[in-house]
């Protein structure tokens, strides 16, 4: 092999390897594009996930619940010895209950959002900068020094 094949021959490798470099990049940026649209029209639960949500979702919400009581009361001896017993509690009894408390056919984002569309009296709301924003829940005391 002489040495303008050579040069050739790793011309190419470095071609077909900036182009494989560039394909993956513009691979990834793809679904961080799409993230962007939000379809408003088409946001919050279906026909069908609300029905399926109330002939399956719920029903099994409410034994997985049911249960993670009865596990947590069981285990609630040996957490407490093992100093875990607001773990325990979090994740078997009060995080099953929660997700019964979940929108029908709603996903967690989608619930998220309409919990947070609620109008509460209590909150002052304050846009600092868009899009932060300061909430001072009026329940409290609040001093505020200049």
């Amino acid at each position: 092999m002489t040495a303008q094949a050579k040069i050739k021959r790793t011309a190419k490798y470095k071609l077909l390897t900036m182009i494989a470099s560039a394909s993956l990049v513009f691979a990834s940026m793809q679904p961080a594009l799409a993230a962007i649209e939000i379809d408003e029209t088409d946001f919050g639960p279906s026909y069908e996930t609300m029905a399926v949500d109330t002939i399956v979702g719920k029903p099994l919400q409410l034994v997985a619940a049911v249960a993670g009581t009865a596990a947590y009361l069981v285990s609630l001896p040996f957490s407490l010895i093992g100093g875990n017993a607001d773990q325990a509690q979090q994740k078997l009894f009060v995080e099953p209950w929660n997700a019964m408390g979940r929108c029908l056919g709603c996903t967690v984002a989608e619930d998220n959002y309409y919990k947070s569309q609620v109008v509460d009296n209590n909150v002052v709301r304050i846009v600092v900068d868009q899009p932060s924003e300061i909430l001072i829940n009026t329940n409290d005391y609040v001093i505020v020094t200049p």
